[in-house]
């Protein structure tokens, strides 16, 4: 053995002598033994990557529904669509008409509903989209003089966008807009989203219960099973009433601003209130759109500014009264939501769904709000969303 062999071996002998002596509780800090005998994490650490987890679950959550917005949209909007008819079904199968037939007389009537309103509104708005480029000029020149007056204030502002701006000498044409055009281009989405919405509510309607305490049955504790059943039938119960009355509300507040509307003479009184009732839906958001909606139409339609300025005001008493008065009355404070989650998730959902988000956003919130109440786990969300 040569020397450096002899030196390498008793350098191993001492090593080993060395760790025999120290034990395991000596080792030192900085060794690999601690390092792999220190792999438990601490509840802090257990905190933290929990929070990671969700984080990371949230963001695939938010992705999804981005992604498969033409599947969920459908489906969200049959299953509230079950819930506002299933009472109608269930009255029908209680004189003997079977449940399956009683859907699909209730899916027709609903669609015949619906056809005869859009046959009726699609010329009116026609007209408009398609003299939109002159209905602009005209809005222009009636607030001329209202633009005139902050010209001053924005002149430098306008002088600086001269400066950084690049002109090519190239005209610009403005071509009308067609509203059949717009209708053409998507009417792929809006003919397969109807088809998909209309069979989701009528498999709803006829076979929505059954699932549902099939699905009850795969539990075996009997109190469990019933505790689910419970919640299943309190949130039908309470959307379904919340949905009608919601409804019936937002058709009253159309007929009074149709008929508002028709005293001012406005054109087209009675789009202008079905525009109202469907845009009430969407909270605060609505209202300032029928609100702005009306206001331009009326600038166009009357000379000076205290008619369309009254009928802006009428309107805005109207929505206010409903919103304040007629709406808590009716639906009392079970339901009632704080303002400002209300007014998030009408953006949220605006934001990840357009406009069938925003008119979901609230008959959800109200889902969520309902079970977290009777969800231990979920309580802390029922008392933010709660008022």
């Amino acid at each position: 053995m040569t020397d450096q062999n002899k030196l390498l071996a008793a350098d191993d002998e001492t090593c080993s002598q060395r760790r025999d002596e120290a034990g395991p509780d000596n080792i030192p800090t900085g060794s690999a033994v601690t390092i792999v005998s220190n792999t438990t994490a601490t509840p802090d650490q257990y905190r933290v990557i929990t929070r990671l987890l969700l984080c990371l679950v949230s963001l695939a959550v938010l992705y999804t529904l981005v992604l498969a917005q033409k599947l969920f949209v459908p489906l969200v909007l049959a299953f509230l669509l079950s819930l506002v008819l299933v009472p109608v079904v269930r009255w029908l199968e209680r004189l003997n008409i079977p449940r399956t037939l009683g859907a699909g007389l209730v899916v027709l009537l609903l669609l015949s509903g619906l056809s005869y309103g859009v046959v009726s509104s699609i010329e009116p708005i026609s007209n408009w989209v398609e003299q939109a480029p002159r209905i602009l000029r005209q809005l222009e020149r009636k607030i001329y003089p209202i633009k005139k007056t902050v010209e001053e204030v924005n002149k430098t502002a306008e002088q600086v966008d001269r400066i950084a701006s690049v002109s090519t000498g190239k005209s610009v044409e403005i071509k009308s807009i067609s509203f059949r055009d717009m209708l053409y281009t998507n009417a792929r989405g809006l003919v397969t989203g109807t088809v998909m919405t209309t069979l989701l509510l009528y498999f709803l309607l006829s076979w929505g219960r059954v699932i549902l305490i099939r699905i009850m049955q795969l539990h075996d504790d009997r109190h469990q099973r019933k505790r689910y059943l419970e919640l299943a039938t309190l949130l039908e119960g309470e959307i379904s009433k919340y949905l009608f009355s919601i409804t019936m509300i937002n058709a009253g507040l159309g007929a009074v601003v149709a008929a508002t509307l028709y005293a001012f003479a406005m054109p087209d009184p009675l789009l202008w209130g079905v525009i109202a009732a469907l845009f009430n839906y969407i909270p605060y958001l609505g209202g300032l759109v029928t609100a702005a909606l009306l206001g331009a139409t009326a600038l166009l339609t009357f000379d000076g500014l205290a008619v369309p300025a009254l009928v802006v005001a009428a309107f805005a008493g109207l929505t206010v009264f409903e919103g304040q008065i007629v709406t808590p009355l009716l639906l009392g404070r079970r339901l009632a939501l704080n303002p400002l989650v209300v007014f998030l998730s009408v953006i949220f959902w605006f934001w990840l769904w357009g406009v069938m988000g925003a008119l979901m956003a609230v008959p959800m919130l109200i889902t969520i709000k309902l079970i977290s109440d009777r969800i231990e786990a979920m309580r802390a969300i029922g008392l933010i969303v709660g008022r």
